[in-house]
């Protein structure tokens, strides 16, 4: 059996452009440099541009400018902001219970009515009982 089409030259695939090291800029050996060849790279690949630099203030107009607006205006040092706290849940350890499968089915149910899940409504009914339940671990963390 014979075919008439012709045979497919073979064809090479581009070499991929050289990727810059991971780690982040002013990682990985490049020094304070290393934003080029990251920027270089995304460009490769097709990536928008962005700006780095803050835009230049605007130009004043040209305008008799009275004395007092020639006195620069005592401004007081920024103070620094405190960090923002972050509330964290606390840690938490897999726990199993045996409950009848009715039980099971209601807890599932109510967990599809609430949006939330069945830990959250768990653990409403163990703080309604007298245990102590941080709000953080009430929220289903899943869904935020």
């Amino acid at each position: 059996m014979s075919t008439d089409s012709p045979a497919k030259p073979t064809v090479k695939p581009a070499a991929k452009p050289a990727r810059p090291p991971l780690g982040g800029i002013g990682i990985g050996g490049l020094g304070a440099n290393d934003i080029d060849p990251i920027r270089q790279y995304g460009l490769s690949k097709g990536f928008l541009p962005t700006e780095t630099e803050l835009p230049a203030p605007p130009t004043a107009v040209s305008q008799p400018i009275s004395q007092a607006a020639v006195q620069p205006a005592v401004q007081p040092a920024p103070q620094p902001q405190p960090a923002p706290t972050i509330v964290r849940p606390a840690p938490t350890r897999p726990w199993q219970a045996m409950l009848p499968d009715y039980l099971v089915e209601e807890l599932r149910q109510a967990a599809a009515r609430e949006g939330t899940a069945q830990k959250v409504i768990v653990l409403k009914a163990l703080r309604q009982a007298g245990f102590r339940i941080d709000d953080i671990d009430l929220q289903d963390l899943r869904r935020r």
